[in-house]
C-alpha cells in the first residue's frame, strides 16, 4: 500500500487543496512537489482565497488522484499547511522547479524566498494519509497509510 501512496504521489502534478473559513469550505487545484517529511510544497498568491483561509486557520485536506477514473486511484490527506521562508523555502523552491521547470522565470525568486512577494511557498504537511486504488484493494475500499509509513517518506 506505500508503493501505491507513493506512486500517486509522485505521479501526479496537481493536487486539490481544500480549506474553511467563516465565509465556508473552498477547494483550489494547487500545483505541488514532494519534498521529505513529507511534505507537499507549492505555490500561491497570498491573496487567493485558499491562502487567506489557511493563514487564519492552517488545518487544511486534499485530494489528489489521475485524470483517468477507471480504475479509480487516489490520496486522500489531511495535516496542516504553513508559508515557508528561509532556508526551507529555498529547499522547497528547488524541488518545486526540478519538477516544474516552465515555473522559472514567472515570479520574484529572492522575494518569494523571503516570504515577502505576493507569490509564497507553503508546505502541507500530512498528519494522516488514505490511499484508494479499485485494482489494488477492490472496489470503494481506502487504506489508511500506516504513520511510520508516512514519516518515512519520501
Amino acid at each position: 500500500m506505500v508503493d501505491v501512496f507513493r506512486q500517486l504521489l509522485e505521479g501526479q502534478r496537481v493536487m486539490t487543496l481544500a480549506t474553511c473559513s467563516a465565509a465556508g469550505p473552498w477547494a483550489a487545484p494547487v500545483l505541488y512537489a514532494v519534498c521529505p517529511g513529507p511534505e507537499l510544497v507549492f505555490m500561491s498568491r497570498v491573496s487567493t482565497r485558499h491562502v487567506q483561509d489557511l493563514l487564519a486557520c492552517p488545518r487544511v485536506a486534499a485530494a489528489i488522484h489521475p485524470e483517468k477514473t477507471r480504475p479509480l486511484r487516489g490520496v486522500q490527506l489531511e495535516g496542516q499547511a504553513r508559508p515557508l521562508q528561509g532556508r526551507e523555502a529555498v529547499r522547497a523552491l528547488r524541488a518545486y522547479l526540478l519538477r516544474f521547470p516552465s515555473a522559472r522565470g514567472r515570479f520574484p525568486v529572492w522575494e518569494t524566498v523571503r516570504g515577502a512577494g505576493e507569490v509564497r511557498l507553503f508546505a502541507l504537511r500530512p498528519e494522516r494519509a488514505y490511499v484508494l486504488s479499485e485494482e489494488d484493494f477492490g472496489w470503494g475500499v481506502r487504506r489508511e497509510v500506516p504513520r511510520e509509513a508516512l514519516a518515512g517518506f519520501p
